[in-house]
């Protein structure tokens, strides 16, 4: 009865949490909507979410899901990249100190330039073709994760290594036992940044040297005053963007469930507790 009563509750909490942010959302489409109407603001200028969504019935099947597959597919594969970039330095980085000297600065200067120049270097270099798109990505992506992935794997406790090692583990047995587990949390603050960062650089990478992606897409209708079309478009590539971070915020709670799956044994510590009904129930008469 005490597990049931909880698990509503959380539901209800969960189902609360989830009302705020609608509500707010759906308070400023109408009140943009107003806004449209009353002013008689032009549709190349900004159109009404009502036309939004007519354009999403009529363009979406046809026009935008074809073009936004072009764009995940070079955004999963830049992320990809990325990740394994930054999992090889930040382990440099970690235990090689003249490494860290010598290519951490490198890495700070590598976001310094803006990546939009970066795009007519790289399609000179490789074509026109997906590869420069997907180089952008992960030069996009891989610095939040290595920085995040360098800060969690350093802040691990010097004594807990000493404990492992009169224990005789091995350097490999300390990283993948203690030091990874202890960085998690801060990898997948970073993976969900980057997550993100990877849709951000695949659509701007498409505004030079390419054919075809939501970013070209976007990028041709801005040209030919297709507003309405521009904002179906983007509204796509936002729920595109927040399933991807929905999918890093649930491998990261089967991940970690050390953390994650505490809150689900609530019940049982409190029919455990002292002070519980169920354990004075459960407790032998003396």
């Amino acid at each position: 009865m005490n597990a049931q009563k909880t698990n509503h509750a959380s539901f209800l909490s969960r189902l609360g949490d989830a009302a705020l942010p609608l509500g707010i959302v759906v308070a400023l489409l109408a009140i943009w909507e107003a806004a449209v109407h009353l002013l008689q603001i032009q549709p190349f200028v900004l159109p009404a979410p009502t036309e939004i969504f007519k354009e999403l019935m009529i363009s979406g099947p046809t026009v935008i899901l074809p073009q936004l597959h072009v764009t995940m597919a070079e955004t999963m594969a830049g992320y990809l990249a990325a990740i394994v970039v930054a999992a090889v330095l930040s382990v440099l980085i970690l235990y090689s100190s003249a490494f860290r000297r010598g290519v951490l600065p490198l890495v700070v200067a590598s976001q310094t330039i803006p990546i939009i120049t970066m795009a007519p270097v790289l399609v000179i270099w490789f074509g026109y073709n997906s590869l420069p798109r997907i180089i952008i990505t992960a030069i996009v992506a891989f610095f939040p994760l290595t920085i995040a992935a360098v800060t969690g794997l350093k802040s691990l406790e010097p004594h807990f290594i000493d404990f492992f090692r009169s224990l005789n583990a091995t350097p490999a047995q300390i990283f993948f036992k203690l030091r990874l587990p202890v960085a998690l949390p801060s990898i997948f603050g970073g993976l969900k940044v980057a997550a993100t960062l990877a849709v951000i650089g695949a659509t701007i990478s498409e505004w030079v040297g390419a054919s075809q992606g939501i970013g070209y897409l976007i990028a041709q209708d801005t040209a030919l005053l297709n507003t309405t079309r521009v904002f179906a478009s983007l509204t796509v590539l936002g729920i595109a963007g927040m399933a991807l971070f929905g999918l890093v915020g649930l491998i990261e709670r089967l991940s970690m469930p050390w953390i994650y799956a505490r809150p689900t044994m609530a019940w049982l510590r409190a029919q455990r507790s002292p002070q519980s009904p169920a354990a004075a129930v459960a407790r032998p008469r003396q």
